[in-house]
């Protein structure tokens, strides 16, 4: 039994599409293609990567880290989130994706917007 991902499905009917486009006409991707999502596990522990998950000159890295149990790490662009590693089960990955999606700006909490007291999802919904 063979489970394809999301994002694999999307890839194939993309592909499709433009094998059987005709002439200068390229299909549109999908919504699935807007930002990088990855999710497995890894030793037991829910891994998630969203978007550019990998720090660069220039970016800010927020972390969250509460040993044997969660390790976040955001990666921030002129106050906007672009990308975020999450291991463990942090209820954070559809906020974050939308964050990202949205580009919202977020200079206004910093690092804070990583402090557990603060309740992202309603703040930011």
């Amino acid at each position: 039994k063979h489970v394809v991902s999301t994002q694999s499905t999307g890839q194939g009917f993309y592909t499709a599409r433009c094998i059987t486009c005709t002439g200068d006409v390229t299909p549109e991707p999908d919504i699935c293609f807007e930002i990088f999502t990855h999710s497995t596990k890894l030793f037991g522990y829910k891994v998630v990567l969203l978007g550019c998950y990998e720090e660069w000159e220039g970016c800010e890295c927020y972390f969250r880290i509460s040993p044997g149990e969660e390790f976040i790490k955001l990666v921030v662009s002129e106050g906007r989130i672009e990308g975020a590693l999450l291991i463990g089960e942090t209820d954070l990955e559809e906020t974050l994706e939308n964050l990202i999606l949205n580009r919202l700006d977020i200079s206004q909490l910093g690092e804070n917007i990583l402090d557990p007291n603060i309740d992202i999802e309603d703040y930011f919904d």
